[in-house]
Protein backbone atom coordinates (compact mmCIF):
# COMPACT_ATOMS: atom_id res chain seq x y z
CA UNK A 1 0.00 0.00 0.00
CA UNK A 2 1.15 3.22 -0.96
CA UNK A 3 1.30 6.72 1.31
CA UNK A 4 -1.30 7.89 -1.15
CA UNK A 5 -3.81 5.14 -0.16
CA UNK A 6 -6.71 5.91 2.41
CA UNK A 7 -5.73 2.87 5.02
CA UNK A 8 -8.39 0.92 6.38
CA UNK A 9 -8.59 2.44 9.76
CA UNK A 10 -8.96 5.86 7.51
CA UNK A 11 -12.34 4.33 6.08
CA UNK A 12 -13.19 3.05 9.51
CA UNK A 13 -13.24 6.77 11.52
CA UNK A 14 -14.60 8.34 8.32
CA UNK A 15 -17.29 5.64 8.76
CA UNK A 16 -17.62 7.22 12.18
CA UNK A 17 -17.51 10.06 11.38
CA UNK A 18 -20.46 9.80 9.04
CA UNK A 19 -22.93 8.44 11.10
CA UNK A 20 -22.38 11.11 13.77
CA UNK A 21 -22.44 13.94 10.94
CA UNK A 22 -26.02 12.28 9.95
CA UNK A 23 -27.45 11.54 13.76
CA UNK A 24 -26.78 15.53 14.06
CA UNK A 25 -28.66 16.64 11.05
CA UNK A 26 -31.32 14.68 11.73
CA UNK A 27 -31.14 16.45 15.56
CA UNK A 28 -31.48 19.35 13.28
CA UNK A 29 -34.08 18.11 11.38
CA UNK A 30 -36.21 17.55 13.96
CA UNK A 31 -35.52 20.71 15.76
CA UNK A 32 -36.77 22.08 12.74
CA UNK A 33 -39.90 20.06 12.20
CA UNK A 34 -40.90 20.49 15.89
CA UNK A 35 -40.63 24.11 15.58
CA UNK A 36 -42.68 24.77 12.66
CA UNK A 37 -45.45 27.35 13.48
CA UNK A 38 -43.24 29.52 15.94
CA UNK A 39 -40.45 31.07 16.05
CA UNK A 40 -37.12 29.57 17.21
CA UNK A 41 -33.73 30.68 16.78
CA UNK A 42 -31.28 27.71 15.77
CA UNK A 43 -27.19 28.07 15.17
CA UNK A 44 -25.42 26.13 12.70
CA UNK A 45 -21.36 26.29 13.00
CA UNK A 46 -19.63 25.41 9.94
CA UNK A 47 -16.32 27.06 9.07
CA UNK A 48 -16.67 26.17 5.19
CA UNK A 49 -18.92 26.76 2.69
CA UNK A 50 -18.41 23.86 0.48
CA UNK A 51 -19.27 21.53 3.64
CA UNK A 52 -22.29 23.87 4.62
CA UNK A 53 -23.78 23.55 1.25
CA UNK A 54 -23.42 19.64 1.43
CA UNK A 55 -25.10 19.65 4.55
CA UNK A 56 -27.83 22.00 3.48
CA UNK A 57 -28.77 19.23 0.90
CA UNK A 58 -29.08 16.58 2.47
CA UNK A 59 -30.79 18.22 5.13
CA UNK A 60 -33.05 18.76 2.55
CA UNK A 61 -33.70 15.14 1.87
CA UNK A 62 -34.26 13.75 5.05
CA UNK A 63 -36.25 17.03 7.25
CA UNK A 64 -39.86 16.73 6.34
CA UNK A 65 -40.47 20.60 5.99
CA UNK A 66 -39.92 22.50 3.30
CA UNK A 67 -36.55 24.78 3.95
CA UNK A 68 -36.15 28.38 2.30
CA UNK A 69 -32.41 29.29 1.91
CA UNK A 70 -31.85 32.75 2.16
CA UNK A 71 -28.78 34.42 0.92
CA UNK A 72 -27.84 37.55 3.05
CA UNK A 73 -25.92 40.41 0.23
CA UNK A 74 -22.89 42.59 0.95
CA UNK A 75 -25.02 45.51 1.34
CA UNK A 76 -27.86 44.24 3.82
CA UNK A 77 -27.93 46.50 6.82
CA UNK A 78 -30.10 44.80 8.99
CA UNK A 79 -30.99 41.21 9.02
CA UNK A 80 -34.71 41.04 10.23
CA UNK A 81 -35.74 44.18 6.82
CA UNK A 82 -33.78 41.18 4.74
CA UNK A 83 -35.90 38.40 6.06
CA UNK A 84 -39.14 40.28 5.54
CA UNK A 85 -38.70 41.66 2.20
CA UNK A 86 -37.80 38.10 1.22
CA UNK A 87 -40.56 36.64 2.67
CA UNK A 88 -43.15 39.66 3.03
CA UNK A 89 -45.95 37.77 1.05
CA UNK A 90 -45.86 34.15 2.78
CA UNK A 91 -44.79 32.64 5.88
CA UNK A 92 -42.43 29.85 5.20
CA UNK A 93 -42.05 26.72 7.18
CA UNK A 94 -38.33 27.28 7.84
CA UNK A 95 -35.63 30.02 6.66
CA UNK A 96 -31.86 29.07 7.06
CA UNK A 97 -29.85 32.12 6.53
CA UNK A 98 -26.19 31.50 4.44
CA UNK A 99 -23.82 34.55 3.78
CA UNK A 100 -23.16 36.45 7.04
CA UNK A 101 -19.52 36.00 6.10
CA UNK A 102 -19.54 38.49 3.37
CA UNK A 103 -22.08 41.13 4.90
CA UNK A 104 -19.54 44.49 4.76
CA UNK A 105 -21.39 45.69 8.06
CA UNK A 106 -21.98 42.70 9.99
CA UNK A 107 -21.22 44.57 13.24
CA UNK A 108 -24.09 46.78 12.27
CA UNK A 109 -26.42 44.05 11.26
CA UNK A 110 -26.02 42.30 14.87
CA UNK A 111 -25.76 44.95 16.77
CA UNK A 112 -29.31 45.80 14.47
CA UNK A 113 -30.75 42.26 14.91
CA UNK A 114 -30.30 42.59 18.93
CA UNK A 115 -31.87 45.56 19.19
CA UNK A 116 -35.00 44.42 17.64
CA UNK A 117 -35.08 40.82 18.66
CA UNK A 118 -38.53 41.23 19.95
CA UNK A 119 -39.50 41.84 16.33
CA UNK A 120 -38.45 38.00 15.43
CA UNK A 121 -40.85 36.32 17.80
CA UNK A 122 -43.80 38.82 16.88
CA UNK A 123 -43.26 38.41 13.03
CA UNK A 124 -41.53 35.47 12.03
CA UNK A 125 -43.73 32.22 13.05
CA UNK A 126 -40.80 29.59 11.74
CA UNK A 127 -37.78 28.42 12.72
CA UNK A 128 -34.36 30.75 11.76
CA UNK A 129 -31.64 28.41 10.88
CA UNK A 130 -28.58 30.87 10.56
CA UNK A 131 -25.27 29.09 9.24
CA UNK A 132 -21.90 31.00 11.10
CA UNK A 133 -18.19 30.59 11.08
CA UNK A 134 -16.26 30.88 14.63
CA UNK A 135 -15.40 34.04 14.15
CA UNK A 136 -19.23 35.06 13.60
CA UNK A 137 -20.19 33.22 16.46
CA UNK A 138 -17.75 35.68 18.54
CA UNK A 139 -18.97 38.41 17.14
CA UNK A 140 -22.63 37.59 17.88
CA UNK A 141 -22.03 36.70 21.89
CA UNK A 142 -20.46 40.25 21.51
CA UNK A 143 -22.39 42.34 19.93
CA UNK A 144 -26.31 40.22 20.41
CA UNK A 145 -26.10 38.55 23.48
CA UNK A 146 -29.72 38.73 23.95
CA UNK A 147 -30.33 37.41 20.55
CA UNK A 148 -28.31 34.78 21.00
CA UNK A 149 -29.32 33.34 24.26
CA UNK A 150 -32.54 32.72 22.91
CA UNK A 151 -30.81 30.10 20.41
CA UNK A 152 -30.13 26.94 20.68
CA UNK A 153 -26.65 25.54 18.67
CA UNK A 154 -25.28 22.84 16.42
CA UNK A 155 -21.72 22.35 15.46
CA UNK A 156 -20.16 20.35 12.17
CA UNK A 157 -16.94 20.08 12.17
CA UNK A 158 -14.54 19.33 8.86
CA UNK A 159 -13.02 15.42 9.26
CA UNK A 160 -9.50 15.20 8.67
CA UNK A 161 -9.86 13.72 5.27
CA UNK A 162 -12.48 16.60 3.98
CA UNK A 163 -9.71 18.93 4.93
CA UNK A 164 -6.60 17.84 3.65
CA UNK A 165 -8.95 17.27 0.66
CA UNK A 166 -9.97 20.83 0.39
CA UNK A 167 -6.35 22.25 1.30
CA UNK A 168 -5.20 19.54 -1.78
CA UNK A 169 -7.79 21.57 -4.11
CA UNK A 170 -7.34 25.32 -2.99
CA UNK A 171 -3.73 24.71 -3.72
CA UNK A 172 -4.10 22.71 -6.80
CA UNK A 173 -6.75 25.86 -8.07
CA UNK A 174 -3.90 28.51 -6.95
CA UNK A 175 -0.99 26.91 -8.54
CA UNK A 176 -2.92 26.47 -11.57
CA UNK A 177 -3.79 29.96 -11.29
CA UNK A 178 -7.67 29.14 -11.76
CA UNK A 179 -8.57 30.70 -8.52
CA UNK A 180 -9.62 33.95 -9.68
CA UNK A 181 -11.89 35.89 -7.11
CA UNK A 182 -13.16 38.86 -5.37
CA UNK A 183 -11.97 40.48 -2.47
CA UNK A 184 -14.93 39.22 -0.32
CA UNK A 185 -14.56 35.56 -1.42
CA UNK A 186 -10.55 35.93 -0.97
CA UNK A 187 -11.43 36.88 2.68
CA UNK A 188 -13.96 34.07 3.02
CA UNK A 189 -11.29 31.94 1.59
CA UNK A 190 -8.99 33.60 4.31
CA UNK A 191 -11.14 32.42 6.88
CA UNK A 192 -11.88 29.08 5.77
CA UNK A 193 -7.51 28.60 6.12
CA UNK A 194 -7.37 30.03 9.00
CA UNK A 195 -10.14 27.57 10.90
CA UNK A 196 -8.27 24.99 8.54
CA UNK A 197 -4.70 26.28 10.26
CA UNK A 198 -6.71 26.24 13.86
CA UNK A 199 -7.90 22.53 13.48
CA UNK A 200 -4.67 21.21 12.51
CA UNK A 201 -2.95 22.90 15.76
CA UNK A 202 -5.99 21.35 18.05
CA UNK A 203 -5.34 18.14 15.89
CA UNK A 204 -1.37 17.83 16.96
Amino acid sequence: MTDSQPSQDDHVNSNVYDGLRLRSLKQLAWAIESSVGQFKLILVRCNYASLRDRLISRLREICQVKIRVLAVQQSNRTLYTAIQEEFSAEIPACVMVVGLESVQNLSVMLTSANQVREEFRKNFAFPLVLWIDDEIYKQLIQLAPDLESWATTRDFAISTQELVDFIIETANQWFSNNLKFSVDEYLKLENELEAAQRFGSNAC
